[in-house]
């Protein structure tokens, strides 16, 4: 069907649905809700949560005049409820107090927000006695604000009628799928649209997953690898470390040397918590790579952290006969042009960088093995574009809590996993403790008291500046509002992404050298910093970060063995299911699969199809899935193909890496 078919589609409206990647029928029926706003019942402000959508009905009491402060104007209503009082807030949008009555009945519809112990609605929708448009399930669009929610409500359903649904699933008992269409964009309850939209995710996880298998299959063909020397190379490197290597860090290098022996290109996954030598890992089998005389790349999401594996390189690689070199985003143009020659001459055995190592002007003479350290911080893009710098390379990819994504593959059975152990025991990880706004006050008392005693802390907030509307604390405020009150006089640095990087290098350096006492930053902190006389990891609003990035920031603490080291995360309510998890749990493998159970696996094929994607894929999802796509593929094969749902997939992952 052509979307000029559909009413109120004119060439205006047909290029903004084409910017959204809607091109057809098709596509728009796969252009599916991100959530859905549930109006069939009023909330309750005695039990509701911040940042909980409510419909309240109630009496305007009191309706303010008309506000103006430079571009900014507001007005307010205190509205009483059945369940209790609160206050609604319109921002630039002096058109509607006219529509707003003092003393008559209103229903609202918006985000609760908690300010100073006060509740407001911000910007709700609104209408009075009689009205009709607040109510039943309604879906909303991710439309990036190109087409009004009104409007594609309209053209779903009407693309509904209109639009067949060809399924690829046909399984007994399972929901019909132009039923499930018609549920996720005309629900009649939240149970019917849930329901659809897992029916609908079923498909496309199906045709994904042929795709993929199908994709893979044309790319894997046999080769001669010429890793072909034994891993006793490596004897005399090894026995020089100023350690002993663990029996799971001895096991993951004869796992990626196997691999690296073997005809067929490797693709693993290296686990292990912050601290239980991956690093060690990766640079001894980069060395092996070297003495069979091939390159390896490292590739690091941020140069403080590529700068440390560089050191640690030099070290490890010193009178071993296996040269490293380093490039970073703020390299001199001759330093860069330097490192690109030796890398092109093959001069270089490891070249170890950022995103730089990206870089069209960065060729190899001789690529063979891929490193990507921190997996969750690197898009499938990114990491694609390094492997296609070479034919046939291996890759390893190290993450103390895996994305989704690659809990997803492994559990496909398409990603050969190597689990490194802890050094620590559990009673050595950081105690983690949630912590409340009440109860802030005596926390930053109380790093006062370690600060002064010689410890130092990470305070960590979820943005580098404050922004209007948003109740978020901000690390350059925190850091002021802290050195000028409860740590005066205690040396307090400030650190962040964006700010120049040798400011940045000098701060972190000082922190690391024990100079500063604590580090008020942003999450460039979660991987890299390596203080060990940090103690205390402190994280301001932890609820807007991901368990990942929490896990990696408690692993910047007690980092020194027979250390006690704590970690207090900071929330100002709402659901704390997830900090609860860390509370309890120090494994970061566990944590991983936790978060994808919470969160779903999210994109599985590491990039978003056309459209939304509202629906959570959960391991049961997965599996079932999995089941669909083998047995299609063994009925009919590479016929599969041509089907639309999988050439969507295909077409888009050229000049991706499959692994």
């Amino acid at each position: 069907m052509q979307l000029t078919d559909l009413k109120g589609v004119g060439e205006k409206t047909l290029a903004k649905l084409n910017a959204l990647g809607i091109r057809d029928g098709r596509d728009l029926l796969d252009f599916l809700p991100t959530e859905y706003w549930d109006m069939t019942r009023e909330g309750d402000l005695r039990v509701a949560r911040e940042g909980e959508y409510l419909l309240l009905k109630g009496r305007v009491r009191k309706l303010t005049k008309l506000v103006r402060t430079g571009r900014l104007n507001f007005f307010a209503a205190t509205v009483d409820t059945p369940s209790g009082t609160i206050k609604a807030v319109w921002f630039n949008a002096p058109y509607l107090r006219a529509n707003v009555e003092e003393g008559g009945e209103i229903t609202l519809w918006g985000k609760l927000s908690v300010k100073k112990g006060a509740r407001e609605l911000i910007n709700p929708g609104f209408e009075g006695a009689g009205g009709e448009r607040l109510k039943g399930i309604v879906p909303i669009y991710p439309t990036k604000g190109a087409i009004g929610q009104a409007l594609m409500r309209k053209l779903t359903a009407e693309c509904v009628a209109k639009q067949a649904a060809t399924p690829l699933v046909e399984l007994d008992g399972i929901m019909p799928l132009g039923k499930a269409y018609y549920d996720a964009h005309l629900p009649s309850s939240l149970d019917a649209a849930h329901e659809a939209m897992r029916r609908i995710a079923l498909e496309q996880l199906t045709a994904d997953l042929i795709a993929y298998k199908l994709r893979r299959a044309g790319e894997r063909h046999s080769r001669k690898s010429r890793c072909e020397k034994p891993l006793s190379i490596m004897d005399d490197m090894v026995q020089s470390l100023p350690f002993e290597l663990t029996r799971t860090q001895r096991a993951a290098i004869a796992d990626i040397v196997g691999d690296l022996r073997s005809d067929e290109c490797m693709n693993r996954m290296i686990v292990g918590d912050v601290g239980s030598g991956k690093t060690v890992v990766a640079l001894i089998t980069a060395a092996y790579v070297a003495r069979c005389g091939m390159q390896s790349a490292l590739m690091a999401p941020t140069e403080i952290l590529a700068r440390q594996h560089y050191l640690n390189a030099c070290k490890l690689f010193e009178g071993a006969g296996v040269s490293c070199a380093l490039i970073t985003g703020s390299d001199g143009a001759a330093q860069r042009r330097k490192t690109c020659a030796a890398v092109a001459a093959g001069d270089v055995d490891l070249l170890i960088g950022t995103h730089a190592v990206l870089s069209d002007s960065v060729a190899f003479a001789d690529l063979g093995y891929v490193i990507v350290d921190e997996l969750h911080k690197f898009g499938v893009r990114q990491k694609s574009a390094l492997e296609t710098k070479a034919k046939d390379v291996d890759v390893a990819v190290m993450s103390a809590t895996p994305i989704p994504r690659a809990l997803a593959l492994a559990e496909y059975g398409d990603i050969a996993v190597s689990t490194i152990e802890s050094r620590k025991s559990a009673d050595e990880y950081a105690k983690t403790e949630i912590v409340k706004d009440e109860d802030l006050g005596k926390l930053f008392d109380r790093i006062r008291e370690l600060a002064l005693s010689g410890e130092q802390i990470y305070i960590v907030c979820p943005r580098v500046e404050d922004s209007e509307g948003i109740e978020l604390a901000s690390a350059k405020s925190v850091y002021a509002e802290l050195a000028d009150g409860a740590l005066k006089g205690i040396p307090t640095g400030l650190v962040y992404g964006s700010m120049a990087e040798k400011k940045k290098t000098e701060t972190m350096t000082a922190f690391s050298e024990g100079r500063l006492s604590v580090l008020v930053a942003t999450g460039v902190v979660e991987v890299g910093v390596d203080c060990r006389g940090a103690t205390t990891m402190v994280v301001l609003h932890a609820d807007r970060f991901g368990l990942a990035s929490l896990h990696q920031l408690r692993g910047r603490v007690g980092r020194r063995k027979g250390m006690t080291s704590r970690c207090y995360l900071h929330t100002s309510g709402g659901d704390n299911a997830r900090l609860e998890l860390l509370t309890e749990e120090c494994d970061g493998s566990k944590l991983a699969e936790a978060d994808a159970e919470i969160r779903g696996y999210g994109d599985f094929m590491g990039f978003r199809q056309s459209g939304g994607s509202g629906f959570k894929i959960d391991k049961s999802l997965l599996a079932l899935a999995k089941q669909c796509a083998d047995k299609l593929l063994e009925r009919d094969g590479a016929a599969l193909a041509e089907h639309y749902r999988v050439k969507l997939f295909y077409d888009k992952a050229n000049n991706i890496s499959m692994n």
